[in-house]
């Protein structure tokens, strides 16, 4: 047995739902056992609490490894140190990115010291030819389709709430529980902010530093040099999106190399996306000090439908917001997408319709059943099962289930879509495979309302000694029983035994 717990809200304890873990072991001794069951419209229902495919046990999205698409990505497009160029390059630099590779400075006491490191790290990107560098910040909402990665990080340490007014704040003695909670990380981008600008107008004169979404007003955007930056007033909530503006609005300025600074692969796919938009030359810089790399992204090759449909790909076969197929990295799916890329055309491109669901179903299909032509990922559940996969986690999640991942994947499709438009029009995650709790959290809907439903009664098997009294699960329901019961170490006295016995005779 096994338990799943999900938290409703903040003040409930939670709810404990049981399974069986040998279920499937149970199904197949009463089939065996001579039980009349319809295996096709029984394997159409999850038969767990959540979808093993798609989540584990306490209902958590399967996480992916995002790092083997971007090796995909940067496969021969790779250098270690950045040729010299005379183009007008401008630098974009993740800062919540920049915050977490200082971490707590050695020999930093406050958090002024903390913010001349990071100004230090920010404006050593100047020079004769680099005179724009771009800082821009994640938001921190309650009500976000990342909230329940902040949640479990709440739950694992009790974060201390620090509010930061000036430079001589001392900073915490545990930097990482500081960091875990959001409140802190959005004060802490607002003060970094803040002393950026006022640094760059008084040391960086002939320079220009724009920063935004580190501000308490979402849309904000500072220039040291007090340029119009209309454009990059933005609604976003991640950095990963305003990165993209930031690159668009550097080359509608003349800018002819953008070089963008960041560790995570939702940007590089975000930037082989966008790239035909942004600049003649597009780097992202990432990697560690120690094993720095710069990846060329304007010398990436896919074909048109891959370059259409990499943010689609991305997101669909796992991301922080979306799960992973359990069994199914990157590296196997790349090869689905690059036959049948063309099936996710129209995911995260207006309103979710049946259509695109049926066509995503298919991708799903030929990942976990490449040499047939099924278009029912519960066809392929079943014949996977008859073929001996017996395992929950290496069956594809039910069609029911399917379309809940598949929603998941529509609402992040579309706000990466978005990426370069500054007030982007996104539908809410809420009904979109996300539910939203008292709390304003948001959780996604993975667990199944009919794991097993009623009708199937055959698989029933008792707990009895020896099945001598009514409250027999089997006798209930007016069934034999079968191997599976535990009455079968012993004696036992269900009449339905005897009297099939006698009718076969």
């Amino acid at each position: 047995m096994y338990t799943l717990e999900t938290r409703k809200d903040a003040s409930q304890k939670g709810q404990t739902i049981k399974a069986d873990r040998l279920l499937f072991q149970r199904l197949l001794v009463a089939q065996d056992s001579g039980r009349d069951i319809d295996l096709k419209s029984l394997l159409s229902h999850e038969l767990t609490p959540v979808p093993l495919s798609l989540a584990d046990t306490a209902g958590r999205l399967r996480p992916t490894n995002k790092a083997a698409l971007g090796k995909i990505l940067e496969d021969g497009v790779t250098v270690e140190v950045l040729p010299k160029s005379s183009l007008k390059t401008c630098f974009i630099i993740d800062g919540q990115a920049l915050v977490q590779a200082i971490g707590k400075p050695t020999g930093a006491k406050s958090f002024g010291d903390l913010a001349d490191v990071f100004n230090a790290s920010v404006f050593s990107h100047f020079n004769e030819h680099c005179s724009r560098v771009d800082v821009v910040f994640d938001r921190y909402r309650i009500t976000s389709i990342k909230s329940g990665i902040w949640e479990r990080r709440e739950w694992r340490v009790r974060s201390i709430r620090r509010k930061i007014d000036s430079r001589e704040i001392p900073l915490p003695a545990n930097w990482k529980q500081f960091m875990d909670l959001p409140e802190n990380k959005a004060n802490l981008t607002k003060f970094l902010s803040d002393q950026m600008m006022l640094e760059a107008k008084k040391s960086r004169p002939t320079c220009e530093l724009i920063t935004a979404g580190g501000f308490e007003e979402e849309t904000k955007v500072s220039s040291s040099q007090g340029s119009d930056v209309e454009q990059l007033q933005s609604s976003h909530e991640e950095a990963d999106t305003r990165i993209i503006l930031h690159a668009k609005a550097a080359y509608m300025d003349g800018y002819e190399r953008i070089i963008v600074s960041c560790r995570d692969t939702d940007v590089l796919v975000l930037l082989t996306h966008f790239a035909g938009q942004l600049s003649g030359e597009l780097w992202m810089r990432t990697g560690t000090r120690q094993e720095r790399r710069y990846v060329a992204v304007h010398n990436i090759q896919l074909t048109p439908t891959m370059q259409r449909n990499i943010l689609v790909y991305h997101v669909v076969t796992g991301c922080d917001t979306v799960s992973q197929p359990s069994g199914h990295g990157k590296k196997t799916t790349w090869k689905v997408f690059q036959q049948h890329g063309a099936l996710l055309d129209d995911l995260g491109r207006g309103t979710l319709s049946e259509s695109t669901i049926r066509s995503v179903e298919e991708f799903f299909c030929r990942i976990y059943s490449p040499p047939s032509d099924e278009t029912n990922i519960n066809d392929v559940r079943y014949r996977m099962f008859q073929k001996g996969t017996k395992d929950q986690k290496k069956l594809p999640a039910s069609r029911k289930c399917l379309e809940q991942h598949i929603k998941r994947a529509h609402h992040q499709a579309q706000v990466w879509f978005q990426a370069d438009v500054p007030i982007p029009e996104i539908e809410s995650p809420i009904g979109s495979g996300w539910y939203e709790d008292a709390t304003r959290r948001l959780h996604p809907h993975v667990s199944v309302d009919d794991p097993l439903p009623n009708e199937f009664t055959d698989i029933v098997c008792c707990k009895c000694k020896n099945c001598a009294t009514s409250r027999c699960s089997c006798r209930a329901k007016n069934l034999k029983c079968i191997a599976a019961c535990t009455c079968n170490n012993g004696v036992c006295h269900n009449p339905y035994n005897v009297a099939i016995e006698t009718d076969s005779e």
